[in-house]
């Protein structure tokens, strides 16, 4: 078991080729961000892969397009980074 207080970085890679990612605070959740297969290389260099946790999946029910971050608050705005 992972201590609570890391940061982990759920992925779903999509048959889309997109990157769904979830972060989870122990069970808090976090933002869900979605990336190209470009901008999740570029924003997966600032993380220490013992956090990422890489699965395939059918599909994503988030409804957002590369770039876009969900908070969770439910909040949703833009990052041209990860597009």
């Amino acid at each position: 078991m992972f201590p609570p207080w890391e940061m982990h970085h759920y992925i779903s890679l999509t048959p889309d080729g997109l990157y769904h990612i979830q972060n989870m605070l122990g069970i808090m959740i976090g933002q869900h961000h979605v990336h190209t297969e470009r901008g999740y290389n570029m924003w997966k260099k600032n993380t220490d892969e013992k956090y990422l946790h890489l699965e395939k999946a059918e599909s994503c029910a988030c409804g957002l397009e590369p770039g876009y971050v969900k908070e969770f608050d439910g909040s949703v705005w833009l990052k041209e980074d990860f597009k």
